[in-house]
C-alpha cells in the first residue's frame, strides 16, 4: 500500500503533467495555425447531414472562371450551343480549398476533404450612361455551387463525391441526388469526377505531369 506522502506526490505529479500537456497542446495550436485553418477549410455539416456553406472560400486557391458555361442534356444534339454571347448571363469563379490544392499539385489526385466552390454572379452589361460603356461585369451573386469529396458522407450516401447548391442567402444545403450530378461528373470529368479541363490552373498541373 502506498503511504499518503508518496500518494500525494504521485497525484501532484500527475496534475502537473496534465497541466503541462494542456499547455503544450495550446502552444502547439498557437504555433500551428495552419493545422486549425485546414480543419476549417474542409467540409462542415450540420446534425441533419446538410453541408454548411464554406466560409472564407474567396481566399482559397482560384483555379478558373467562365462566362455562362452550361451543360447540355445527354441526348441533346452536338450543335446546341447557339446562344449569342450576350445571352450568357452568369460569371462563374471556381476555388479549391488549400489542403486539396497542395495534394493535387503534389500527386495529381484529389484527397478526401476536397472542396470545390463555384461562385456565381449575374453578368451586368455597360449601358454607356456610366463609366462602363462596353463589356460585361459581375453583378449580384445568384448562388454558390459546391462539390465535396467525402467517402464517409453524413447523409448516408455511398458515393464519394457530393454536389450542393446554395441559392443567394442560404447557409445549408442537401446533396443533389446522384442522378442529377454525380453520373455526369463521372462521365465527363477529366480527373476524378472533376471538370479539370475547364480549370486552367489545375489543367496545367495535369499536363505538366504528363510530359
Amino acid at each position: 500500500m502506498i503511504g499518503r506522502p508518496v500518494a500525494s506526490l504521485l497525484l501532484c505529479g500527475a496534475v502537473c503533467l496534465l497541466g503541462l500537456a494542456t499547455r503544450w497542446t495550446a502552444l502547439d495550436a498557437a504555433e500551428d495555425p495552419q493545422g486549425a485553418a485546414e480543419t476549417a477549410q474542409g467540409p462542415r455539416y450540420n446534425a441533419a447531414g446538410e453541408l454548411l456553406l464554406p466560409e472564407g472560400f474567396e481566399e482559397w486557391i482560384f483555379v478558373g472562371a467562365n462566362l455562362g458555361l452550361e451543360y447540355k442534356e445527354s441526348d441533346a444534339p452536338a450543335d446546341t450551343n447557339t446562344k449569342p454571347p450576350e445571352a450568357l448571363r452568369n460569371f462563374h469563379n471556381v476555388y479549391i480549398n488549400p489542403p486539396a490544392w497542395r495534394e493535387f499539385r503534389k500527386s495529381g489526385t484529389f484527397p478526401e476533404g476536397t472542396v470545390l466552390v463555384l461562385d456565381v454572379y449575374r453578368a451586368e452589361k455597360g449601358d454607356g450612361k456610366t463609366l462602363v460603356s462596353e463589356g460585361l461585369f459581375p453583378g449580384a451573386r445568384t448562388e454558390v455551387a459546391v462539390g465535396v469529396k467525402n467517402s464517409r458522407r453524413p447523409d448516408g450516401s455511398k458515393t464519394n463525391w457530393a454536389y450542393y447548391d446554395f441559392p443567394a442567402g442560404t447557409k445549408t444545403a442537401k446533396a443533389f441526388d446522384d442522378k442529377a450530378c454525380y453520373q455526369c461528373h463521372v462521365d465527363h470529368g477529366s480527373v476524378d469526377n472533376v471538370f479539370v479541363q475547364f480549370y486552367p490552373t489545375l489543367d496545367r498541373l495535369v499536363k505538366a505531369k504528363a510530359k
